[in-house]
């Protein structure tokens, strides 16, 4: 017989969950997304296109011919299902309820759910994957000008201006907040990076600070390498396609004693799934938030690295 959380509601656990995830998950809309609505197992594959680039013509001059256009499919093996156990003695259930559930552990739960996904998207930022370097230099030194010549060289890669993005470490968002030119956006309507440290759009690319952006000095961390990137890896300036990021929810586990919940994001579909089972051994009510997702690179061109010591 399946144990039940003092009475509490698993589907509101979940959706709580999705809530705080979305909440802290703001960097998967800078990629491209495929959340689909069906089950599958770990190891099935999502197969999405992404589109060539294109380049304008001469219509003064040649006429209204038509240029070819072109879709690369993509397929994204659905290869990492990760995320968050916890265990609740039968007293913490007994006293804290859903209070402590949501003050212990769906926070913590999401923000590692949210960084296993953030760590496996950041790792394909490699040079064997990603070849262009857009800025090599100190980290004093990056400022508006040197985001503008990011900008020219995607530009001039055929990358579109529409939905580009600089994900950086604290360091560069911080280099960028000290440029004066930045700071002068006062007049033209803004005071949000004085008063709120928060960054206008810099020359077409809207601006994230991302704390544990990985490089390659991390060395080995809890069985990810992350020698595979460059050791002085600060950011990434980055269009929707250059990245695939598919998710699909987990199979329910059948002739199981626990209880299984699933929330659903209507807008993105990204879902998670929840489970809730009692370990009898250890007098433990347990919970897991998981997601079952993979990553692989779209179109190269659209992602260009930023290194700086």
């Amino acid at each position: 017989m399946a144990n039940t959380l003092g009475g509490i509601n698993l589907q509101v656990i979940a959706q709580d969950s999705l809530t705080t995830l979305l909440a802290q998950f703001p960097l998967v809309n800078k990629f491209t997304t495929d959340f689909g609505g069906d089950i599958l197992q770990r190891g099935e594959s999502v197969t999405t296109r992404i589109a060539s680039g294109v380049a304008a013509t001469n219509i003064g001059s040649s006429g209204y011919v038509r240029s070819n256009v072109a879709s690369t499919a993509k397929t994204v093996t659905l290869d990492k299902h990760k995320g968050f156990v916890m265990g609740f003695s039968d007293g913490e259930v007994a006293k804290g309820g859903y209070d402590v559930l949501r003050r212990t552990f769906i926070r913590p739960a999401a923000h590692a759910v949210v960084k296993a996904v953030m760590d496996d998207v950041f790792l394909l930022a490699t040079n064997g994957n990603f070849s262009a370097t857009g800025y090599n230099g100190t980290v004093a030194a990056f400022d508006a000008d040197a985001v503008a010549d990011i900008s020219q060289s995607l530009t001039d890669a055929n990358v579109p201006m529409a939905g580009r993005t600089l994900i950086v470490r604290p360091s560069l968002y911080t280099s960028l907040a000290k440029d004066n030119s930045i700071q002068a956006q006062y007049a033209s309507g803004t005071n949000a990076p004085l008063t709120e440290n928060l960054l206008p759009r810099i020359h077409g690319f809207e601006v994230n600070q991302y704390t544990a952006l990985p490089n390659g000095s991390m060395g080995t961390v809890n069985g990810i390498d992350f020698s595979v990137l460059d050791n002085n890896l600060k950011g990434i300036a980055v269009s929707p396609e250059a990245i695939l990021i598919a998710a699909r929810l987990p199979a329910t586990p059948t002739n199981w004693y626990g209880n299984v919940a699933t929330a659903t994001d209507a807008e993105s579909g990204l879902s998670i799934q929840v489970r809730e089972w009692y370990d009898g051994d250890a007098g433990e009510q347990k919970l897991s938030m998981s997601i079952l997702y993979g990553v692989t690179v779209g179109n190269a061109s659209c992602l260009t690295k930023i290194i700086a010591s």
